[in-house]
């Protein structure tokens, strides 16, 4: 459906197990993203966050990847900093657990979702050589990884001969884009693939938060995700980001969503190989947004214009940016 010299699509399967709740809505997903050519998965021991294991549990039960679906997960996170999460006996009950939940003897890639500030790197590194040469996943990858960690991690796998990451999966966006200076040319330099997720900023740039309608949306009530994300998203440079982005994009006809989206697809720095990872809580959410995509480049007015918005948040966000 999209050119072979775009990023592929992925589909965040966080919301199975909250928004969608039982297999056949899942199954109803699944249908979709089999008729827009979509194939991969990405879930991780603690989705859903209300209901850890039951993403990777709906994933099974409607046998995804009996169906042709290539599935990614992560090693099990917690809910403190991480310390301890890749010891190996950690790895080990994690992947064990994911591969039972999923119903396959071998995962696709497999991400450690977060540091483990605890865990000396040469330990971790060598429970997961162990996983992959007793056949348990394809390929490493590593997410919120900061660059200097992952350069660390590397020398480690370099030094022992332990299998590597080639994927990392972070932040990226219109309006967060510091991994573009300090970590994509790490990336590029190892031959590791870039799958960015949150390309919408978790909603803010459909402009529901500059304009107070919360209700429903991630930003609203006093939980701790609403917390996070009120306090990385809801300050004034980003509110006047969305507010020029939406005036830009009312002149053409289009939503600040769609052009946030035909941006990382089409202008991004992201290139073939790489890959956007889409979530939904709404099955109308991913109808639309791949319509959005289909639509091809963006007008050279509308890029213009986001360059100019990363101009003017640059000298602050270039060095603060989201991992």
């Amino acid at each position: 459906m999209f050119p072979d010299s775009v990023p592929r699509l992925i589909f965040g399967a966080a919301s199975f197990g909250d928004a969608f709740r039982e297999p056949e809505n899942v199954q109803s997903i699944l249908e979709l993203l089999k008729s827009h050519d979509i194939k991969y998965l990405d879930t991780a021991g603690r989705y859903p966050p209300t209901n850890p294991g039951r993403s990777e549990e709906l994933i099974g039960l409607v046998k995804a990847a009996q169906q042709g679906f290539t599935i990614d997960t992560k090693i099990l996170a917690g809910t403190g900093d991480g310390s301890g999460e890749l010891a190996r006996e950690n790895i080990e009950k994690s992947v064990s657990t994911s591969l039972k939940r999923l119903g396959i003897e071998k995962i696709h890639v497999l991400h450690i979702h977060r540091p483990d500030p605890q865990t000396p790197l040469e330990e971790q590194a060598a429970g997961l050589n162990a996983m992959h040469k007793q056949g348990k996943f394809t390929a490493l990858g590593v997410s919120n990884f900061f660059p200097q960690t992952l350069r660390d991690f590397l020398a480690v796998c370099d030094k022992n001969g332990f299998i590597k990451p080639t994927v990392y999966q972070g932040d990226y966006s219109m309006i967060n884009r510091g991994m573009e200076k300090h970590l994509l040319p790490i990336l590029r330099e190892h031959g590791i693939v870039f799958n960015a997720f949150r390309s919408l900023a978790s909603g803010f740039l459909s402009g529901s938060v500059t304009s107070g309608a919360i209700e429903g949306t991630r930003f609203g009530g006093d939980g701790r995700v609403s917390q996070y994300m009120n306090k990385i998203y809801s300050n004034e440079p980003l509110h006047n980001a969305q507010k020029k982005l939406a005036e830009s994009t009312k002149e053409i006809g289009i939503s600040p969503i769609e052009a946030a989206l035909r941006w990382a697809m089409y202008h991004s720095a992201l290139q073939k190989g790489d890959g956007i990872i889409l979530g939904a809580s709404k099955e109308a959410q991913i109808v639309n947004n791949l319509k959005s995509i289909a639509k091809g480049p963006l007008p050279e007015s509308i890029v213009t214009a986001i360059e100019d918005i990363w101009t003017e948040l640059k000298a602050d966000k270039e060095e603060n940016y989201i991992y």
